[in-house]
């Protein structure tokens, strides 16, 4: 959750300049009424501070949903929608990465307000059956307009987690208005309120500790949602046999943003250079050197470095020897497993399919630029050891071959809008994929054609029983 709330204040910080105009305003507006007040009632009567202050809440927190819905998108015109319900929160579980959560939390947290603060403008808002239908509803108003306008995606797992955030913003209200007993409030107990509220909170929180406690990690490249094929004529021409055993599970070695930045300090100093600047996403931190780039990947520590050969003209050709000294100025250990091949351009590559070594498994590829200054330009080191972490039993090729039809797959939505209603399944491999928490998983690749265009595609399904 740190991750997330990282990501949220990083929101917050971009938005800072738009939040002190509003307070500008909202200050300007509140000089003007007092005054007008002050003139017409010559103190006679009381400034409604409260009621005043409670309607430039709402009417700034209108104005800030309108910019995060509509005016963030302007310049950009791309009508999309989603009418997969839960979707998104698909998306976040399987990626399991700030941005995604944000994307589902931020837009239950944005309809929040809304739900608070009418059951205090209007007493007629203390029922459910209204305020909750007016936040509904103005998400669906929301929706609409962004498909007209081409802002944004129309998201029906948007309406769903605003009329969720309203609904928890009216339990909130509403509990502390039991508290504290206002007028009308006796019949009804704070913890009815609490409860309701509650709900929804354990449930939102008891993702987050399933995650925990899983022992695998997720894997970003599962489907989020089931496409219907049905209409599809299936031809297979490989094996798919229905049995099948234990397979080795791998473990990768996973970074922090603090081992990052070491790690990328290190390699600038040996290229003598120095790290300017750090920018962290999703799945890598990102660094700009004195002269060059570095991204390293935090799953696995895989690394792009370099960036120090856009003024290379002329390559000369190396051996697999010359290159292997040349990494000796850096962290690197280039495996005599490992495959040796010359790319050209002064690209050079030492490639490990899966390459066993004990409880160890080394896989990937290691590119390197190698100049005529005998320097190394560019490192991508994608070459990868893993450790054995234990034997998990798999899922038949028949049986996954069993979701690929149930259009279990990314490619699933692409192959159901192709005009062709025949496909072919060409091969079946077992392989595998790094999961968000550092696991080498297995994974069936499914190699699908279309024999009436020729294209192809590939179907990944979770070996994993």
């Amino acid at each position: 959750m740190s991750e997330f709330l990282k990501y949220v204040l990083y929101l917050l910080k971009n938005s800072i300049v738009l939040v002190l105009l509003a307070g500008i305003l909202a200050a300007a507006v509140l000089a003007v009424a007092f005054f007008i007040h002050k003139k017409k009632y010559k103190g006679q009567k009381k400034f409604p501070w409260g009621k005043i202050f409670l309607w430039l809440i709402f009417f700034g927190y209108i104005l800030i949903v309108i910019y995060a819905t509509m005016l963030r998108w302007a310049g950009f015109f791309h009508r999309e929608w989603n009418l997969h319900l839960f979707r998104a929160w698909r998306e976040a579980w399987n990626n399991f990465s700030a941005k995604n959560w944000a994307n589902v939390l931020l837009n239950i947290a944005m309809f929040g307000p809304l739900g608070f603060l009418l059951p205090l403008l209007g007493k007629k808002f203390r029922k459910w059956y209204l305020t909750i239908p007016v936040g509904f509803g103005t998400s669906v108003a929301i929706e609409l307009l962004q498909l007209a306008m081409g802002r944004g995606i129309c998201d029906v797992d948007d309406l769903f987690c605003n009329a969720l955030g309203a609904a928890m913003g009216y339990f909130a209200i509403m509990a502390i208005l039991a508290l504290f007993r206002e007028k009308g409030m006796r019949a009804k107990p704070f913890w009815k309120f609490a409860c309701l509220l509650l709900i929804p909170c354990l449930a939102i929180g008891s993702v987050f500790a399933a995650y925990g406690i899983k022992e695998y990690g997720n894997l970003p490249e599962a489907a989020a949602y089931r496409v219907n094929l049905n209409h599809l004529q299936w031809t297979v021409e490989c094996e798919l046999p229905d049995s099948a055993g234990n397979v080795p599970v791998y473990r990768t070695q996973t970074m922090t943003k603090a081992e990052c930045d070491a790690f990328a300090e290190e390699m600038a100093a040996l290229a003598g250079q120095t790290v300017d600047m750090v920018s962290y996403y999703q799945e890598m931190a990102y660094y700009n050197l004195s002269r060059g780039i570095m991204s390293v990947y935090y799953h696995d520590g895989s690394y792009d470095f370099g960036g120090f050969d856009h003024n290379v003209t002329q390559w000369e050709t190396a051996d697999r020897e010359t290159v292997v000294d040349a990494l000796k100025g850096y962290p690197i250990v280039v495996p005599e497993a490992a495959e040796f091949a010359a790319e050209g351009d002064g690209w050079y590559s030492f490639t490990c399919d899966r390459y066993i070594d004990g409880a160890l498994m080394l896989d990937g590829t290691l590119r390197v630029r190698y100049g005529v200054d005998d320097t190394v330009r560019r490192i991508e080191n994608k070459l990868v050891w893993y450790e054995h972490y234990e034997d998990a039993a798999i899922i038949s090729p028949a049986q996954a071959y069993e979701k690929v039809k149930a259009g279990e797959f990314i490619y699933a939505q692409a192959l159901k809008s192709h005009a062709s209603d025949a496909v072919t399944v060409t091969s079946c491999t077992l392989d595998y994929a790094i999961d968000t928490k550092g696991f080498y998983q297995p994974v069936y690749i499914f190699e699908i054609l279309i024999p009436q265009t020729g294209n192809t595609g590939l179907a990944m399904i979770p070996a994993i029983k």
